[in-house]
């Protein structure tokens, strides 16, 4: 069996909202504080997903459609621009799990 890399591993996951038409988001980012006052931008470095993203131009950008309900950048932003809430499995919204 080959050894699948991290980003082949995260491309296995599937998400309840992936057919959903609008897919409600359970992390809003206040990029207008990463893009303005966060001087570090930790939250494009520690994502295993890679949802947070900066363009050409060094601003901070963020998707949530990808994401693996971590926590990391819960924990890493200390600018208090990510606020999260688990998303509600009964409202078929958020990562698929399959062991747990």
């Amino acid at each position: 069996m080959k050894k699948l890399s991290i980003a082949e591993r995260l491309g296995t996951v599937s998400y309840l909202n992936q057919s959903k038409q609008n897919p409600k988001p359970h992390i809003i980012v206040d990029t207008d504080i990463c893009n303005s006052t966060c001087p570090h931008h930790c939250t494009t470095f520690v994502c295993p997903a890679d949802c947070y993203k900066k363009d050409e131009n060094g601003k901070v950008y963020f998707q949530f459609e990808d994401c693996i309900e971590c926590g990391t950048c819960m924990y890493a932003c200390d600018q208090g621009a990510v606020d999260w809430n688990y998303p509600d499995p009964e409202e078929g919204m958020g990562v698929k799990w399959n062991f747990g």
